[in-house]
């Protein structure tokens, strides 16, 4: 199982996805294009515990586990 972290730089926060998400799509986010400009996907990672490290060291005001894929 593959996890994602996104880096939203916008409203300063930081989610940690399972790959399989729907707001993740494996890294890909939800949108047919991205800008760059909101933010930027973290990852793939093999492990839960690699991914929460990845999220928390980002300094985002708001960082959690996706409430919809609870990884």
């Amino acid at each position: 199982m593959a996890f994602y972290v996104y880096e939203n730089w916008t409203h300063d926060r930081a989610r940690v996805h399972v790959g399989s998400c729907g707001y993740c799509n494996d890294g890909r986010g939800t949108q047919a294009g991205d800008s760059g400009r909101n933010g930027q996907w973290h990852g793939p990672y093999d492990d839960r515990q690699a991914a929460v490290a990845v999220a928390e060291k980002l300094g985002r005001a708001d960082t959690k586990l996706c409430g919809t894929c609870a990884p």
